[in-house]
């Protein structure tokens, strides 16, 4: 019999959350798929947007930007302001600063989105996890080259104990309610 504290596993409420973008950057989304490309702008800046709302913290990543270059303008101009955490690592969470700087949040729970989802954002939740985060992965806020590659990490995130869910089902999720200022504020974003 489920419990109200064994659901509250699956359920999200901003005051415990975190987000964390991971390498949106020039080459590598140069790299994508097509067909996914501005899937994952619009679901990334209603992340963004939703951190924002929600007073939730947002860590930005960039692997190696002076050979991937920056973070894509589609996204910079959601972020202006926000300090980039420039890394060498593949897993966000082996870098010392981008590890200090989200185990300062407070937060148990971080929100994933980014690419590549089998290299950068694959080894960052799996980190997190062995850190005792709880990790939702935004589903369709991740992108892989190929497809395989994204679909193989998505399934052994889940088997490893991440949530995978959407960007909608995130974002109303911490949402609660309609008609709030929060959910006026997001609210354009689904239409």
């Amino acid at each position: 019999m489920f419990g109200k504290m064994h659901m509250n596993k699956f359920l999200l409420q901003a005051e415990d959350c975190a987000v964390m973008v991971i390498d949106i950057q020039e080459k590598l989304f140069a790299a994508m798929d097509e067909r996914f490309r501005s899937m994952l702008i619009r679901n990334c800046r209603i992340l963004i947007e939703a951190s924002q709302t929600l007073d939730m913290p947002i860590v930005v990543t960039e692997q190696y930007p002076k050979g991937m270059g920056g973070t894509i303008p589609e996204i910079e101009e959601h972020i202006r302001g926000t300090y980039r955490y420039e890394k060498l690592y593949f897993s966000c969470y082996r870098d010392p600063a981008i590890r200090d700087r989200t185990d300062s949040l407070g937060r148990n729970t971080v929100i994933v989105a980014g690419m590549e989802t089998h290299v950068c954002v694959f080894q960052t939740v799996i980190d997190l996890l062995m850190a005792g985060y709880r990790v939702v992965v935004a589903s369709d806020a991740v992108s892989s080259r190929r497809e395989l590659d994204r679909e193989e990490a998505m399934r052994e995130m889940r088997s490893a104990g991440a949530l995978i869910y959407s960007t909608e089902m995130i974002a109303f999720m911490l949402l609660e309610k309609a008609g709030t200022a929060q959910f006026k504020r997001l609210a354009p974003f689904f239409k």
